[in-house]
């Protein structure tokens, strides 16, 4: 058991992680470049060694505009075995594709020619060609984690997003949680400083650090809390059997997800509202029919609801956008994006939350912004006046609802075990300072 707290003038962020409950311990995996790495350089400052031991090790950092090949030449690989090395690692990997500071590990032999190329592929897997006798022979490798659950409670500050992002929350995880808490409260009007966000999720961690692969991936978020003007939300995550896919519920089990989100972004300001107004750049009065918010370019969109895309492409005066049909006669549209997200197109499948473009300015539109319009059955409608719970799913009850009950029970006594380690460790921070003071 791991217990940290971040402690400052005035406390702002808790974290405590935890080995995750009835997990078990992974079975070993062979793991690449557990030997010692004689050197951290990057590679434009890399050159042929010339007095180097047997099977030495680099680790190479490759530098902005740099070519692969042209780095694994300077250790006598030459272009033929270069070009095979791409070939032979396209199943994990496009080594043609990679971007500046991707790192790579290269052994050496005697002579300073390179025998062995690893590369990390994904989070805790690594590959591996060896060069023998002119040809690649290639494997992966898993490298060894455990689970752990982490709890983070931190203020919200100026933005939600940023103070999780600065307390080491996973952006992903943050996303999830927006998403869910963005069928309950406005995010562009209802937060204050000194509102208070917290998580629980679960990751997966390596046991022993690895330059080729970054320490940890989220995985499931458990437990969600904000609290909102002194009024708590606390959100618990549950899968019935059957389902296929997880959902989030108050502790009583009414469901927290509505069919549609009204705000399908985070940390924007509402800068255009449904209704008839002036077009800022055609000059004439029309209907607006969706809602417009301001925010950097760049800012993830969400899909507002689960359903199928119609259209992801240019559109006109919309720019670059996306048109997603959902069930019940809905469709929503999200105009001058600045791009979409990898797999996004025309006939795609999305869930609700999941991150399927990126705010722009494209098309004909003054400002970065996100346009974004709700139709039923062919009518626009205002997205602020959504009345979507009648599509929603109903309230836990019976087998589900007892079944539920336990997960809120376990989840309770994992925060209440998790505040009294941080309880422990402010006390043990605070006398270290009394002492300190009275020296």
């Amino acid at each position: 058991m791991a217990a940290a707290l971040v402690v400052g003038v005035a406390c702002t962020c808790e974290k405590v992680v935890t080995a995750a409950p009835g997990s078990e311990a992974p079975k070993p995996h062979s793991t690449v470049g557990k030997t010692p790495i004689d050197s951290n350089i990057d590679a434009n400052e890399a050159k042929k060694p010339k007095n180097t031991t047997k099977n030495s090790h680099k680790t190479l950092k490759l530098a902005a505009g740099e070519n692969l090949i042209g780095v694994l030449r300077r250790y006598d690989v030459n272009t033929q075995q270069a070009m095979a090395l791409i070939r032979e690692l396209k199943p994990w990997l496009d080594l043609n594709k990679l971007t500046a500071g991707k790192q790579i590990q290269i052994t050496l032999n005697e002579q300073g020619a390179l025998t062995a190329f690893s590369i990390g592929v994904r989070f805790a897997t690594t590959v591996t060609a060896t060069l023998e006798d002119g040809d690649w022979q290639v494997r992966d490798s898993t490298l060894e984690t455990e689970l752990v659950d982490e709890h983070i409670r931190i203020n919200v500050g100026r933005s939600l997003y940023n103070s999780a992002l600065d307390a080491g929350v996973a952006v992903e995880v943050i996303q999830r949680a927006i998403a869910v808490l963005s069928h309950r409260v406005d995010f562009q009007r209802s937060l204050q400083d000194t509102d208070v966000f917290e998580v629980i999720y679960q990751s997966a961690q390596l046991i022993d650090t690895h330059q080729l692969s970054k320490k940890s991936e989220a995985d499931k978020v458990n437990f969600i809390k904000l609290t909102v003007s002194g009024v708590p939300h606390l959100l618990y995550r549950y899968r019935g059997n059957g389902e296929s896919q997880d959902r989030f519920y108050y502790a009583d089990g009414r469901p927290v997800q509505s069919f549609l989100l009204k705000t399908p972004l985070n940390g924007a300001r509402l800068s255009s509202t449904f209704g008839r107004r002036k077009h800022p750049i055609l000059g004439y009065s029309r209907l607006h029919k969706g809602l417009d918010f301001g925010a950097a370019v760049g800012t993830p969109i969400f899909s507002a609801g689960d359903g199928k895309v119609l259209k992801a492409s240019w559109g006109g005066s919309f720019g670059n956008r996306i048109v997603i049909r959902h069930a019940n006669g809905y469709q929503s549209l999200y105009a001058h994006l600045q791009g979409f997200a990898k797999g996004i197109k025309a006939g795609s499948e999305v869930s609700q939350g999941e991150v399927i473009g990126y705010l722009g300015n494209t098309g004909l539109s003054q400002a970065p912004h996100l346009h974004f319009e709700v139709h039923k059955d062919g009518h626009a409608i205002n997205p602020l006046t959504l009345k979507t719970h009648r599509y929603s799913a109903g309230k836990l009850s019976g087998a589900k609802l007892e079944a539920f009950s336990q997960t809120v029970a376990r989840i309770e006594a994992q925060l209440k075990h998790s505040y009294s380690k941080q309880n422990e460790q402010s006390e043990f921070v605070f006398n270290q300072i009394i002492k300190e003071y009275q020296r």
